[in-house]
This record gives C-alpha cells, structure tokens and sequence, in this order.
C-alpha cells in the first residue's frame, strides 16, 4: 500500500481499538473500492514449534479475529468443516460399524479413501504452491510434508472446533494480555 493510500484511508487511526490490523486495513479497501491483491513474494514463514495448547490458544484466537472482523468468512468455516467432519469421520465410523457388525464395509471404505487421498493430494499441491515464494526455506516446508499430506482430516476438525470457540466467546489472550473483542472497532483490555 501506498504511504498516500494508507494516510487517505487513515489506517493509522481505524487501527486504534482494534487487534486486527490485517482484517483493519482489508475493510478500510473495501470500503474505499480499492483492490486487495495477492502478493506470493510477502508470504512469511512460521519456522517456531508450539506445543498442543498453544496450538488451540493461537487457532481459537485466529477464528474468534475472523468472527469478529469477518464474519462471513467465519460462517463459511463453520459450515464447510462442519460438513467435512460430518461426513468423514461419519464415514469412519460407519466403516467400523459394519466391519464390527461383519457386515460389508468395501464401498464407504472406497469413498473414504477415495476423500483421503484426494484431500492428500490437495495438501500436497498446497505445499509445493508456497514452496516457490518461499524457496529459502524448502527444507523447512517439505520437513512438515507426512504431517499435511497425512494429518488433515484433523485439521478440518480443529478448525470446526475454533470456529464452535468462536461462537461462544469474543475473549482472547494475546503476550499475556486478555482483551474482549466487542466489534471490528473496538477491543476492551481485560487484563494485562
């Protein structure tokens, strides 16, 4: 963005109250009928590790920003892992139900596979779509392949589960600091 842009939309003042700068500064576009565009080159790296409870408090907090600050988008998580999870993990348990049950189980296992592997593959191109703007750090990315490639399934149903959070809760913790987000113009301080 231009520096003219950013003072004639006054970013600096729409980002006060807020704790999203991102979704701010999206909206403050919008609003003006300028264009957002995609920029491969401005992809950053996470390259730190985190432990499971940090990976919910960091995933709850993303989708209760979204909720707040783009609410459509929120509800379209929502429903499309909703709909996955259903399906899928239905899927599984109709699978184990009909073998437990020595019944025929060789079609949803098919299709269950069939979704798998084509959800596989969808995180495979994904990776190898970010690995160009970030060739540094090829190693790093392709590091976490199996995990993509095998692990999705329960990612869709993580992000069902931020997005239940999301809709129970306005309140994140954020460096130790607790804030409610009330709207996408105003986040209380908690605690500090």
């Amino acid at each position: 963005m231009r520096r003219t842009t950013f003072e004639k939309l006054k970013i600096r003042e729409r980002w006060r109250g807020t704790v999203s700068d991102d979704f701010t500064v999206t909206r403050a576009l919008h609003e003006a009928n300028l264009p957002v565009y995609f920029v491969p080159e401005c992809l950053i790296p996470t390259l730190d590790s985190c432990t499971f409870p940090e990976l919910i408090e960091f995933s709850n907090r993303q989708l209760k920003i979204t909720r707040v600050y783009a609410p459509h988008l929120w509800r379209s998580v929502l429903i499309g892992s909703l709909l996955f999870t259903t399906v899928f993990f239905g899927g599984f348990i109709v699978v184990i139900s009909r073998a437990a049950q020595a019944l025929s189980f060789a079609l949803p296992l098919l299709l269950l596979l069939i979704v798998y592997a084509l959800g596989a593959v969808k995180a495979y191109v994904r990776l190898r779509a970010v690995s160009g703007p970030l060739e540094a750090y090829h190693k790093h990315l392709f590091t976490s392949l199996p995990a993509h490639v095998l692990l999705w399934p329960l990612a869709s149903a993580l992000f069902l589960l931020n997005a239940i959070a999301a809709l129970f809760s306005r309140r994140i913790e954020w460096r130790e600091i607790t804030y409610e987000l009330k709207s996408a113009t105003e986040a209380v301080i908690i605690r500090k």
